[in-house]
């Protein structure tokens, strides 16, 4: 039989396997200590409520549950997360709501509407890599923007904007995955500010901000942009659970419309059962009982992780302390590559993700990102400690 060598379309160029992905492939050993995944803490997971609210979905709604649905979905379910969201500071009203498989899928059908090959788009140094293997799908071109604790810096904010045209900004404001900062509100502010003067659209990424577990909360750039110019992404994979693969996008109502035309030819509509149940689950009660939850879980998880770090790390790394989210940011000595590190943390089974693969442009090669989720107090320490050991040995 003849191998046969098949043409793909120039996009697939830019397309690559996720090197998270990857790195849990080999961090999925029972005897490896991960720092890898954004994964939740499984033990967060609401099983038997959700078990009830599924059965709800399937006792009160029946066929309607199983049926095709209508791709801006369940109405009911927009209705109460407009509700919940209005608590928290973020007011739309249902029909500038989607639902998307995951907020990730938002992203993609995103690049779908606004990406033409060559596009700039601006973006934070570091960001989120999925947002990166997204809109390389359409060959978009980055332009960054270092950062600080406090978010983008200002006076490099405006150098870019004056010297170029993007189609949009792509920002994660609060607790920025992976840095772990926080723009402050003076900064939002005045990148609103920005925006309005160069005509900038802003894709406002925010899974982790319902996860604060200290200091206080800030209004989201939506919020404070009244819903005009940002696009607001969201989802249940960090309140309830990642497998649901339930995420929604809040924007203007012409932007919603050509999300829906792209969903309609990606998937035509997000999982009915899913939906239903999650707004079963909504209607009971339970987000709101299992939120608190969730924070307690991870402000005590964090403080190991912190307390850990001190304790064993070489003075010389700076950690960024989160204020809610799910990671720990580091920065190492240049000399030091986390690359290095990594292949020797490897070899004595703790894994993390170098920081890397999160710069559009390349750079960071003495950064890494730790998750400190889905792991006990006991392999946290344990793990901090190896790592830290690890880490000296290069300095």
């Amino acid at each position: 039989m003849t191998d046969v060598t098949y043409s793909y379309a120039k996009r697939t160029n830019g397309m690559k396997a996720s090197v998270i992905r990857e790195i849990l492939k080999v961090s999925s050993r029972p005897d490896v200590i991960s720092f890898a995944g954004g994964l939740p803490s499984p033990q967060s997971f609401p099983l038997k409520e959700f078990e009830r609210a599924a059965q709800d979905a399937l006792r009160i709604d029946g066929t309607r549950a199983l049926q095709y649905a209508v791709t801006e979905g369940h109405a009911g379910l927009k209705k109460y997360l407009c509700g919940w969201l209005s608590k928290q500071g973020i007011e739309a009203p249902p029909e500038q709501m989607l639902f998307t498989n995951g907020s990730q899928q938002a992203l993609d059908l995103l690049g779908k509407i606004f990406i033409n090959p060559g596009d700039k788009i601006l973006m934070e140094d570091p960001t989120y890599l999925g947002a990166i293997q997204s809109f390389n799908a359409y060959q978009a071109n980055y332009i960054t923007v270092k950062m600080d604790e406090d978010g983008m810096l200002p006076e490099e904010l405006e150098k870019r904007l004056k010297a170029n045209r993007f189609r949009f900004a792509y920002v994660v404001p609060t607790f920025h995955n992976p840095a772990g900062s926080t723009m402050s509100l003076e900064r939002r502010k005045a990148f609103l500010r920005l925006a309005k003067k160069y005509r900038l659209l802003i894709i406002e990424d925010d899974p982790y901000s319902f996860l604060r577990f200290k200091g206080t909360p800030i209004p989201s750039l939506y919020s404070l942009a009244k819903g005009k110019g940002v696009v607001y992404l969201s989802t249940f994979s960090k309140l309830l659970s990642p497998g649901i693969r339930l995420g929604y996008a809040l924007a203007e109502k012409d932007i919603i419309k050509h999300l829906i035309y792209a969903k309609q030819a990606a998937d035509l509509q997000a999982n009915t059962l899913i939906q239903y149940a999650v707004y079963h689950y909504c209607q009971r009660g339970y987000l709101e009982k299992h939120v608190p939850a969730i924070i307690k879980d991870y402000k005590h998880r964090a403080g190991v992780m912190l307390d850990a770090i001190k304790e064993y790390f070489p003075p010389e790394v700076h950690c960024v302390e989160p204020q809610g989210g799910m990671f720990v940011w580091c920065i190492m000595p240049r000399k030091v590559k986390a690359s290095d590190v990594f292949q020797k943390a490897i070899r004595k089974n703790v894994a993390f993700v170098e920081g890397s693969v999160f710069f559009a442009n390349g750079g960071g090669e003495n950064t890494m990102r730790l998750n400190f989720t889905s792991s006990s107090d006991r392999d946290i320490e344990r793990g901090i400690k190896i790592l830290g050991q690890v880490i000296s040995s290069f300095l």
